[in-house]
């Protein structure tokens, strides 16, 4: 399952950056999905720096279009990357609620 997980994370990155200068069909699905596939193995520390990665992405890639002539490109890259990150936060949040639904309910 680690190599599963590294692969995906692997292809969201390779994803990423290609989204710059390509047109890819489905891309933010694809991004979505890859990286909630590379979360699937995270402990809650990883999942930590993965809810602020996020953050910082999402917040931060518009900022980079700002930068002459590889800005634009930069910007797509981080961004879709972050889109990546959403995709990963989203499966941590839900394996981590099932967890405790599960910690509740089972004694």
């Amino acid at each position: 399952m680690n190599e599963i997980c590294a692969a995906s994370r692997a292809l969201a990155v390779l994803l990423a950056i290609v989204s710059a200068f390509i047109n890819v069909p489905l891309t933010a699905p694809l991004l979505l999905l890859f990286g909630g596939i590379a979360a699937i193995k995270n402990d809650s520390e990883k999942n930590l720096r993965n809810f602020i990665i996020t953050l910082v992405l999402l917040l931060g890639a518009p900022t980079l279009a700002a930068l002459p002539a590889v800005g634009q490109h930069l910007a797509v890259m981080f961004g879709s990357l972050g889109i990546a990150f959403v995709g990963a936060s989203m499966v941590a949040i839900v394996i981590t609620l099932a967890l405790r639904i599960k910690k509740d309910w089972v004694k």
